[in-house]
């Protein structure tokens, strides 16, 4: 295309003479600076389609690894519910005074914590693109909200409060007051005894307040999650 102009912008310089080199001079100045606007231009083209693509490909892995965290939420929810269950069985017995052998399948469970196993590649795939990647605002603010605060969230629960009272709590009264049967099941050392500890109630009754906390806490991240994803899914159906 260049040699076009210059074809034309030398023609209407040999018209005229004595101005003919400023023109002509005036003309390859101007073919330059097109020249180079359209390099430039081509360029910023390709940048922007390239940073779509990479922004694409990382909502499609962000949407895979939020769907293997639903799954992970699910077994973490379900696995604490029965522990929740149990607890709540054996505090039940201890107030009434009233045991059996069946109950020793739930003091086999009052102890037990989860930790939910999250999938973040795609995340630090994004932390070194940069969050700006992502165009949507909304949609940026939602990822930065879920990994960043939510997650690490889970994480102190589950690590600083869960685990401590499983280990400072639980486990030294689980030691003291019961024993592993030839079942390979925890059973009250004295039932009698054990229903007047109010020590022991105690912790079983903190234990299921935790595990009801615990859950709550997984059924919220799992409404947001869900709603991340439909957000992705919504923002991926546009660029098609």
């Amino acid at each position: 295309m260049t040699p076009f102009f210059r074809k034309i912008r030398k023609t209407l310089a040999d018209d005229n003479k004595p101005i003919k080199y400023l023109r002509y001079a005036i003309g390859e100045i101007i073919l330059v600076v097109i020249g180079i606007l359209i390099a430039l231009g081509i360029n910023n083209w390709n940048d922007r389609n390239n940073l779509e693509i990479k922004e694409k490909t990382l909502l499609i892995e962000m949407k895979s690894n939020l769907k293997s965290d639903l799954e992970g939420l699910k077994w973490d929810i379900n696995k604490n519910e029965k522990l929740l269950k149990a607890n709540q069985i054996v505090l039940k017995s201890l107030n009434n005074g009233i045991y059996h052998d069946s109950l020793n399948q739930y003091y086999n469970q009052i102890k037990g914590n989860t930790v939910f196993v999250k999938n973040t590649s795609a995340f630090k795939n994004l932390e070194s693109l940069g969050i700006n990647i992502i165009k949507n605002d909304s949609l940026r603010i939602k990822i930065t909200e879920l990994y960043s605060e939510q997650y690490e969230y889970i994480r102190y629960i589950e690590q600083v409060r869960d685990e401590k009272f499983q280990y400072e709590q639980i486990i030294p009264q689980i030691t003291k007051n019961l024993i592993f049967n030839s079942e390979k099941q925890y059973e009250p050392i004295n039932f009698k005894e054990l229903s007047q500890n109010n020590e022991f109630k105690s912790i079983i009754k903190l234990n299921s307040e935790l595990r009801y906390y615990v859950i709550k806490v997984y059924k919220d991240i799992e409404k947001m999650i869900t709603e991340l994803i439909n957000i992705i899914e919504l923002e991926l159906k546009e660029r098609n």
